[in-house]
């Protein structure tokens, strides 16, 4: 037993003395600090990705509340929304999440709060005592616009007509009102409107410095011609004697009243035996003779004295007394007339033909001896000042006053079928034009002053005739609207004013909206910057109910095509058509290329691929009827007003 002391000692010391044998403690004390680290991280990151998916779904459920809203009004549909969304977003049980709680409500000001909260099980922590996460989002939703400039670009052609045009004023005063909802104080929304059919009302807001002093018309010029005509002398000469006249006339019954043509003057006694009988003696004894009056020489004779003469009056005075009366004068120098020949110019036809204002040569011919005369200069920019100018237009060319009603012709083009990229020369397209020359400048379009040419043998030359030819289908829509704030009532003012009228013409509608809200071109110094400083986001709304619509007869911003032939170089129908909606489509990407938002609405129509083409990606919209519309104009206000989230 002695023995086995001293190997217990040794076994001991042994162990004390084996480092090897230490590493297994230190790894067991080691394990409780590592699974309290690795389990914390695992439980962490599983609180923070269900944090974040539950503040996406409130988020996503805010948002859709929020947009479903009309007004600031928030309805219990409104909050089911919501709701729907946060659950497609962060389903119950979702990460193992317990007592979830949702909820969405509205301040009545138009922010839509959300709420949602839950609890999340540990897995490792558990072990340690730590049972669950409490899991708690907030969010808010709201419409808050910024700088904004919205040009409405609003077809207003005949088929706009009855409800059509009264569905359109409703959806834009809709639009006009979300906006306006959701528009912060500090910052400026401006709007804009150009009603267009074959026309665009656009001249009073074009600055005066880029209208043009002279323009050819599509007009007629009256012709005249020289007459001359003999008159020959009296034959008088100085002392002869001259018959001023020699005639028979009922004579006075008082030589003092000699030449007198009052009826009571005229009247002889017939009853009475003494009264008549006198009567009688005097007409036909005492008054025929030689008498002088005023110098010249009268001759009374041959009288008679007739009863029953004069009417009316006393019945005793109806008779009368008449005679030669014969009177004579000696002639002067005043007498006697030279024979002359008289020249005169009398009116003859009218020659219709392109007429240019800027001379007096109104007709492209090959003769300039054979040209009618034409008008007298004519300086277009007289009409400036009061919407009026004088032209010789008239019945036989009789200067008439032609009111200017705003409406333009467009400054020059050339002819294309590609205007991607726009040539250079088609400055009509160019919807920053900036004109430096007559050529690029726009001129009032005249109706009044232009005429058709229905020749057949020569469609371009001249037509010579003395009766009116017709006048081209004309309309000129209500004056567009350069951008600025507007009052509601302005603006329903406003639409109550557009009258559908005229057909479609896609590319003058958009040419000039973009024009209206580019940053540069003539109204750059207005559009370029806000008054705080901020930058503005720009939107173009075009809405139409119908497919393009074109006729070569029409006057329009290029003129008359079947005789000006801008577009087409020949007048073809369907080469106009195609042109105009390569034209529609070179102003979109314009206008797309100045960041400008390009949203289509096609109201009763289909939606073509032009029109689908025409608008930014994803901004092109149908409405069948007036309620779609509706719809269609409070969805892109919506838009457009910056649905945000607050918080």
């Amino acid at each position: 037993m002695g023995r086995n002391k001293p190997l217990r000692k040794s076994v001991l010391r042994s162990l004390l003395h084996d480092k090897t044998a230490n590493t297994i403690v230190i790894s067991a004390a080691a394990m409780i600090p590592l699974m309290v680290m690795v389990g914390g991280g695992i439980d962490a990151s599983r609180y923070y990705m269900a944090t974040s998916r539950m503040q996406a779904a409130c988020d996503a459920g805010a948002l859709a509340a929020r947009r479903e809203m009309l007004d600031d009004t928030f309805r219990p549909e409104h909050r089911q929304v919501g709701l729907n969304f946060f659950d497609q977003n962060f389903n119950d049980g979702m990460f193992g999440i317990e007592s979830r709680v949702r909820n969405f409500t509205s301040d009545g000001e138009g922010t839509v709060t959300g709420t949602a909260s839950g609890t999340l099980p540990t897995t490792i922590m558990a072990a340690f005592g730590f049972g669950q996460f409490n899991l708690s989002v907030t969010c808010e939703a709201e419409i808050n616009i910024s700088n904004t400039d919205i040009m409405f670009v609003l077809d207003t052609t005949g088929s706009m007509a009855g409800a059509p045009i009264v569905a359109l004023r409703s959806a834009v005063m809709s639009f006009y009102d979300t906006v306006e909802d959701a528009t912060a104080a500090a910052s400026q929304v401006r709007y804009g409107f150009v009603p267009y059919s074959q026309q665009a009302n656009v001249g009073f807001s074009i600055p005066r410095e880029y209208m043009a002093n002279s323009h050819t018309y599509q007009s007629r010029v009256a012709r005249f011609r020289e007459q001359f005509d003999f008159i020959p002398g009296n034959g008088v000469r100085v002392g002869d004697q001259m018959v001023l006249s020699d005639q028979t006339e009922w004579l006075p019954r008082d030589i003092a009243n000699l030449g007198s043509t009052n009826t009571n003057d005229l009247r002889f006694r017939n009853s009475g035996s003494s009264q008549r009988a006198a009567a009688e003696d005097f007409c036909l004894n005492e008054l025929p003779g030689t008498y002088t009056i005023g110098g010249d020489t009268w001759q009374v004779s041959g009288t008679q004295y007739v009863t029953g003469v004069w009417s009316g009056g006393s019945s005793n005075n109806r008779a009368g007394c008449r005679g030669r009366l014969r009177k004579t004068r000696i002639a002067t120098q005043s007498d006697v007339i030279e024979p002359q020949t008289i020249r005169s110019v009398v009116w003859q036809d009218y020659v219709y033909c392109p007429v240019d204002t800027s001379d007096n040569t109104p007709c492209d011919v090959s003769n300039p001896a054979d040209s009618p005369p034409g008008w007298e200069t004519v300086d277009l920019s007289t009409l400036y000042d009061d919407n009026r100018i004088m032209l010789p237009t008239g019945n036989q060319g009789a200067m008439v006053n032609h009111v200017w009603d705003g409406c333009v012709e467009e400054a020059a083009t050339v002819l294309a079928d590609n205007y991607n990229p726009l040539p250079a020369g088609a400055f009509d397209v160019n919807i920053n034009l900036v004109p430096t020359n007559e050529q690029q400048r726009w001129k009032p379009a005249l109706i009044n002053a232009v005429w058709k040419r229905e020749n057949p043998g020569n469609v371009l030359g001249w037509l010579q005739q003395t009766g009116d030819e017709g006048r081209p289908r004309y309309v000129c829509p209500a004056r567009a609207r350069k951008l600025a704030e507007i009052t509601r009532t302005d603006l329903q003012t406003f639409v109550n004013s557009l009258v559908p009228n005229g057909q479609t013409y896609h590319d003058i509608g958009m040419i000039w909206g973009a024009r209206f809200i580019s940053p540069r071109g003539i109204f750059a110094a207005e559009n370029a910057t806000a008054p705080n400083g901020d930058a503005i986001a720009r939107h173009i709304v075009f809405m139409t109910d119908g497919a393009q619509v074109n006729g070569v007869e029409n006057y329009s911003t290029q003129g008359i095509e079947w005789w000006d032939r801008r577009i087409t170089g020949d007048g073809n129908a369907a080469r106009e058509f195609s042109r105009r909606a390569e034209r529609l489509q070179a102003a979109c990407r314009a206008a797309r290329q100045e960041n400008i938002t390009v949203w289509v609405v096609a109201f009763g129509t289909t939606l073509t691929q032009n029109l689908i083409d025409c608008a930014s990606p994803g901004r092109a919209f149908q409405a069948d009827d007036a309620a779609a519309l509706q719809v269609r104009f409070r969805e892109i206000a919506q838009q457009i007003a910056a649905l945000r989230l607050t918080q």
